[in-house]
Order: C-alpha cells, then sequence, then structure tokens
C-alpha cells in the first residue's frame, strides 16, 4: 500500500546553483502537478492555495518552486542566482557606472524598467535617477535599453515622468535624446503639432465628427501622428465610436493593427479593435460598438481572443487553444461585451473563471485575479454572476487595485449614485462572500466597522499590506479612504502610534480627491476624514524618498478643497519651506507650477517666501509660473518681489 506523504518535500540550495536546473526542476514540478504526484501536490498546496490541475502552469511551478527554496518569488529566486536585480541596477546608475549597467542590462533587460515590487516598493525607475543626475550618458544607454520615458511616478505622474523633468528642469540635452529614442520607436513628433492636437482635442470633446475630419483635412499629418503611449488618432476614435472619423483615417494611411505601448495592467498594447470593444465609455451603444469592430475588421483588423470574445465570435475562439486563452481577460472581455454565450462555452472548456493574470512593471510576481466576476458585478448582470460562480469564481478574490466582487456588491458603484446591490450581495454571500476589515471603510459600513472592531464577526485581515497588521489600522485606512468620519472616528480610539510615525503621511493622504472635482457632500467628508486623522500626527512628516509634504500634496491634489485643508495644516504648523526631492520645490512652487490662484493667495498671505533666492534657478516660484503660462500668478508673485 502507498502510504500518502503528510509533508511537502524539503528543497535545500546547493552551494553553487544554476538557473538551468532550477528551470528543469520547475518544468519537472509541472509534469508531476498535473499528473498529482502526491508530493508534488502537496508542495504546490503548501505555496498556492488556489492552483488546480486544469489552469496550473510554467509560471505558476516557478512560484511554487521559489517558495520551496525561500524565496517570495520566481524573479527574486533568479536574481538571487544570478545577482541581477533591479536594486543592484539603480544603485549602479547612482554610481555612474556605465560599465556596470550595460553587464546588468545585457544579462536581464527587462529590469530596465521594472518596479522593485512589494506592498510598499518605490516607483522610481533607472531613467529617473540618470535624469535627476543630468547624467547625459547614463541617460543615453538606458534609452538604448527600452527605457520608458514618459511614465510618472504615483501619485503625482503628470510631473515626474523622466522627459516631463528633464524638460522642465531644461535639460535640453537630455530632452533631444528622448525625443530622438521616441521617434525611433515609431513615435512621431507630437510637439510640432501642438497647435493641431490641441484643436483636434477641442474638436472631439465639443465639435462633432464633421468638426474632427474638419481639422484632420486642415492637418492630415496628425492622421497617422503616434503619441510615445501608441494610442493612435485611430485608437480614440475605435474609442469613442466616431465611425466616419475612423473611416477618415483608414483611408489616409491609419495602421489599422498598431499596438498601443503595454503598461502595467497590460501583457501588450491594445489595437484599435481593443480600444473598440475593451475601453469604451460604460453608457455607450452596443450597436455603434459593433458597427466600429466591423469596419475595423473589414480594414484588415486582426480579430484577436479577447475581441473575439467580447463581439461573441465564437467560431473564431474555438479554433484558439484553451492555454492560449488562459490568464488573457477573455472572460472578462465576455462579460463586458455582455456575452453570456460567448463566456458559458469558454468556462465549460475548462478556463480559470478567476482569470489569474500576471501584472507587468514589477520584478516581484504580482497576480490579479477574479476580474470577471467583479465585472459581472459592477455592470449588473446577475445572470453572468451566477454562472461563474457556479464554475467556482471567487467572490473574494483581489482584482489589483480595485478589490473583491463581494467589496463591489456592498458598494454598488459609486457610494453617491447608487444603493448597494441587495441581490448580488445576497448572491455574493450564498457562495461565501465576505468583507474584511480593509473593504469595510471604502464601502462606509459604519455597522460592520463596528463590529468587526468588537470582535464579534471575522474581520478577515490582510497580511503585508500598505494599511498595516492590525485590524484597527486596516479599518482605519479603508475608514479614511472611503472618507468615512464615523469609522475613522472609532478606529483611532484603538490607535497609539507616535505623532511623528511615517505610516501618518499616507494615512493622511487617503482622504484627498482622487482625479475629479469633490461635491459639497465629499468635500466635507474630507476635510472632516483629513481633521481627524491630522489631529493625531506632525503635520511636516514627508513622503520617503521623494519628500514632499502633506501640504504639497493637497496642492497638488486640489480638486475644491485644497485650500480647506491647505489652511488646516497651516493653521497645525505645517511649514512652507521644505523642498520635495523630484521637483525641488517648496510647497508654494508647487502651488505655481499647477496654477493653483486661491492657494498661491494662502501661501503668500500666511508668509511664503516668493523669491527663495536659495532655490535652483528651474525650482523657484517664479520660474514654475513663467514655465506653465500661468501669468496672473507670476504678476502676484511679482508684486511679493520675485524677480526683482
Amino acid at each position: 500500500m502507498t502510504v500518502r506523504p503528510t509533508h511537502p518535500p524539503t528543497r535545500v540550495m546547493r552551494e553553487n546553483p544554476d538557473i538551468d536546473q532550477l528551470r528543469r526542476q520547475a518544468r519537472e514540478l509541472l509534469e508531476a502537478y498535473r499528473a498529482q504526484s502526491p508530493d508534488a501536490v502537496l508542495e504546490v498546496e503548501a505555496c498556492h492555495r488556489t492552483a488546480t490541475p486544469a489552469t496550473f502552469a510554467l509560471h505558476d511551478a516557478q512560484f511554487v518552486l521559489a517558495r520551496s527554496y525561500g524565496f517570495e518569488s520566481w524573479p527574486k529566486l533568479k536574481a538571487g542566482v544570478e545577482g541581477v536585480t533591479t536594486k543592484r541596477l539603480h544603485d549602479a546608475v547612482k554610481q555612474g557606472d556605465l560599465e556596470a549597467v550595460r553587464a546588468l542590462l545585457a544579462r536581464r533587460p527587462e529590469i530596465v524598467d521594472l518596479l522593485p515590487g512589494g506592498p510598499s516598493g518605490s516607483e522610481i525607475r533607472a531613467l529617473h535617477i540618470a535624469v535627476m543626475a543630468r547624467d547625459v550618458e547614463m541617460t543615453r544607454l538606458l534609452l538604448e535599453s527600452g527605457a520608458d520615458t514618459r511614465d510618472g511616478i504615483w501619485p503625482n505622474r503628470d510631473a515626474t515622468g523622466p522627459r516631463t523633468i528633464a524638460e522642465e528642469r531644461g535639460y535640453d540635452e537630455i530632452v533631444a535624446l528622448m525625443t530622438a529614442h521616441e521617434e525611433t520607436r515609431g513615435a512621431r513628433r507630437v510637439n510640432a503639432l501642438d497647435d493641431g492636437v490641441r484643436r483636434l482635442r477641442d474638436a472631439m470633446m465639443t465639435g462633432g465628427e464633421e468638426a474632427v475630419i474638419a481639422v484632420l483635412e486642415s492637418e492630415p499629418e496628425l492622421a497617422v501622428m503616434c503619441p510615445p503611449d501608441g494610442v493612435t488618432m485611430l485608437h480614440r476614435a475605435a474609442q469613442y465610436g466616431l465611425l466616419r472619423v475612423a473611416r477618415w483615417l483608414l483611408d489616409h494611411g491609419a495602421d489599422v493593427n498598431k499596438p498601443s505601448q503595454p503598461d502595467f495592467w497590460r501583457w501588450k498594447g491594445r489595437t484599435p479593435l481593443e480600444f473598440a470593444v475593451w475601453e469604451f465609455a460604460p453608457d455607450s451603444d452596443r450597436s455603434a460598438r459593433e458597427a466600429m469592430a466591423a469596419l475595423l475588421i473589414e480594414r484588415g483588423a486582426e480579430l484577436t481572443p479577447l475581441a473575439a470574445a467580447a463581439l461573441g465570435r465564437l467560431d473564431d475562439l474555438a479554433s484558439c487553444p484553451l492555454e492560449s486563452l488562459q490568464g488573457k481577460a477573455v472572460l472578462q472581455a465576455a462579460v463586458r461585451g455582455d456575452r453570456p454565450d460567448v463566456l458559458r462555452r469558454l468556462l465549460e472548456r475548462g478556463l480559470d473563471p478567476n482569470e489569474r493574470m500576471q501584472l507587468g512593471q514589477l520584478e516581484d510576481q504580482t497576480f490579479s485575479s477574479g476580474g470577471p466576476l467583479l465585472e459581472a458585478v459592477n455592470t449588473g448582470r446577475i445572470d453572468m454572476a451566477r454562472l461563474l460562480l457556479a464554475h467556482g469564481a471567487d467572490p473574494n478574490a483581489s482584482v489589483y487595485t480595485a478589490g473583491s466582487a463581494t467589496g463591489a456588491a456592498y458598494n454598488g458603484g459609486s457610494p453617491r449614485t447608487r444603493a448597494p446591490d441587495q441581490a448580488m450581495i445576497d448572491l455574493m454571500v450564498e457562495h461565501g462572500g465576505w468583507i474584511g476589515a480593509s473593504a469595510v471603510g471604502y464601502i462606509r459600513n459604519v455597522e460592520l466597522a463596528r463590529r468587526m472592531l468588537q470582535g464579534e464577526i471575522d474581520p478577515h485581515p490582510e497580511s503585508g499590506t500598505l494599511s498595516g497588521e492590525k485590524v484597527a489600522e486596516q479599518i482605519l485606512w479603508g475608514g479614511a479612504s472611503g472618507r468615512s468620519a464615523e469609522i475613522v472616528r472609532m478606529a483611532l480610539e484603538r490607535i497609539d502610534w507616535p505623532r511623528d510615525d511615517p505610516r501618518w503621511f499616507w494615512l493622511l493622504w487617503r482622504p484627498l480627491p482622487g482625479h475629479r472635482d469633490l461635491d459639497d457632500v465629499e468635500q466635507a467628508d474630507s476635510r472632516a476624514t483629513f481633521g481627524l486623522i491630522l489631529d493625531r500626527c506632525n503635520p511636516n512628516l514627508q513622503a520617503p524618498e521623494s519628500g514632499q509634504t502633506m501640504l504639497h500634496e493637497v496642492i497638488a491634489r486640489d480638486h475644491g478643497v485644497g485650500v480647506a485643508l491647505a489652511t488646516m495644516l497651516l493653521d497645525a504648523g505645517a511649514r512652507t519651506d521644505i523642498r520635495d526631492e523630484f521637483l525641488k520645490s517648496t510647497p508654494l512652487g508647487w502651488a505655481c507650477r499647477w496654477g493653483r490662484v486661491a492657494l498661491v493667495e494662502l501661501l503668500l498671505a500666511r508668509g511664503a517666501d516668493a523669491i527663495e533666492a536659495g532655490a535652483e534657478a528651474w525650482a523657484t516660484p517664479l520660474a514654475w509660473a513663467e514655465r506653465r503660462h500661468h501669468a496672473g500668478i507670476a504678476s502676484m508673485l511679482r508684486q511679493h518681489g520675485a524677480g526683482r
């Protein structure tokens, strides 16, 4: 009789490990697990809770192998063996060591744009370091290795892309390198068409298709213009359903299969056809999307699996091998396109209902799962949600930065415009769905938060997140993010951090606006939650690495509430002379860069230095106002002595 083992096998790294040998071990583990070898099953179950033989792939085997050897992920194991890591690259760039950087990139070229990873990983890339040091040769080397010139750093991406930094600091020689680099990668010169781009944008926003075509006919180069992100005019026409514009563009040479540049969320770029069926506005007309897709296909667009799923093209999907569809968002596309028959057939073929996908740009492997079910909840398609759950979808699977389907059901979409969907909530709970401590604040459910804090219900705390390890800390983070003053107040009663604890900085950031203006109720909630947290902390805490204070942040994230929050900070003792690392500027400099007139007035009235004689020439308040063409602010600064 064969005795089933009860403990996974122990792996010990040999003295001189070899990555090829480890790859062979991963392939052997893959085959053994698919064959349900007892040892392999135990090892996989110990490291990979959601694995199934039907969906287990090579990257899963590599992940399990890495965990068995004591590493967080396969890239961490690989880097540990080879000694080629993002950190080592960044250190070499900081030291200006061209040979070391060249050697590292020759062995692992992908690390040129990788992020360190982890819950608190920085988004600084090697190119940021080279640009801020004004290291021209290092910049040249990184560009030759494919470094991204545009991607900025959260939370102020618009101001912190490498090219933006170089332009605003006046590093003309680096800007010239980047322009040449972008053009060699297929990005046509956009700066020369600035006026046309502005007119085109205005026409698309307000003038209708005839106005857009009129602009294109007046400046035909716009038709084939390709920005660095690869999103062409044809992509935009497809996205917004501008059928006549799309036809005009195709008639004038637009590339129907041009992919956009890959971003964090995607394994590759999207074509115009995929924009038509994926990136459309939620309230757009389905028949218009289908007409756009038909035009693009007629003109030679490749019917990708994602597009086929969204369009209901079952016959085209039937010829695709199952493995080619795993983790490619085809199930979510079927839900987004409202194609229940496609969803059913794909699930019956054995596709993972959670559609686990690996995200890009992080050195540490990062996965997202649960997209199809979350899509069904967010679009109110309860029958498709039932179908996914019947095939094993996890109502608690975490979609990266978006939460779970159960959380979305409780939230009901925007908390200001929709009530929780009780039928959807009941369905999620019936299949084991729950709300945890990290999510209860986001959905502003005061009663659930109270019961979690009192230990009456399981809070399902998450480990290794920015929100903290304790239940009260996770509820506080969510309550601040959801701007629920009552939840924040309850949670703060159980928090005993000292005033200078660095965790307060990002917690204080949570009630700030996102990328839109807040309405009156939201502004009141923002002020209330911000004030409760501010009472407990030092107002001059700075973000790690980037160095901005919360006064900097409320200026950048104004959206109607900036003056109120800045006043609260100043009243609490916030300083006006601290400079950040990226813009090398004070809060007044930030206000001038972003054109915040009322905040400039407030800061000057509270004694901020309008001259800043010790600042670098490009980083003075007046330099920002002039460079960004804020004439009124520049005049105000001169009245306070700047420019004399």
